[in-house]
């Protein structure tokens, strides 16, 4: 039982410290938009015109396709994911 309390303990401080505060996350997101911005004027675009909004749109959205790749690998790496998939193979064969 003193283990379990020991080890729901050390979780607890985990998950703590894996919290941001609200003006941390506003910095990240204010410096995210700064490099945003930096490498779209390098790449030429002028501010304050549609191709620049353009240009931060899609490195928005490239940001956006890495995460989602990102969790499906992580998903992927789970330990009984060859135990699932091994053992509910689809019945029929595939063409």
């Amino acid at each position: 039982m003193r283990i379990l309390a020991i080890a729901l303990c050390i979780t607890g401080g985990l998950a703590l410290s894996a919290c941001t505060t609200p003006e941390q996350r506003a910095a990240q997101a204010a410096a995210q938009r700064n490099a945003d911005e930096a490498e779209c004027t390098t790449l030429g675009f002028q501010p304050q015109t549609e191709a620049f909004a353009d240009c931060l749109l899609r490195l928005r959205e490239i940001r956006s396709e890495n995460a989602k790749t990102r969790a499906l690998n992580n998903a992927r790496r789970d330990p009984f994911w060859p135990w699932y998939r091994s053992r509910y193979r689809y019945p029929y064969r595939y063409w």
